[in-house]
């Protein structure tokens, strides 16, 4: 934010010129803050749960390896089935046709 914004805006709050309570058109840095603070409290929350360091660096690791091998093998399924649409679609075209 700008210093000429910013003046104006503390000018209205102190005039009384602010309505608090006019619809904000950014819902999505109010999703954004929401998922960002959820983020940190899932972290504090590891952070501060009753297991040793080593412990749990290996759970996050294990996890994070786990996550990393299903999204690899969804992208892997995806290419395949996208490999080759057309020469499918030519099959299912050349069927119809035969009947």
């Amino acid at each position: 934010m700008d210093s000429k914004r910013l003046a104006r805006v503390l000018r209205a709050v102190l005039a009384g010129d602010f309505d608090f309570d006019a619809p904000s058109h950014r819902t999505s840095s109010g999703i954004a803050l929401f998922v960002a603070g959820l983020g940190a409290g899932v972290l504090v929350g590891m952070l501060f749960a009753p297991t040793s360091g080593e412990t749990f660096r290996s759970e996050i690791g294990d996890k994070a390896r786990d996550g990393f091998e299903k999204a690899r093998s969804k992208a892997q399924e995806f290419a395949g089935r996208q490999k080759n649409p057309t020469s499918e679609t030519a099959s299912a075209v050349a069927e119809k046709n035969a009947s």
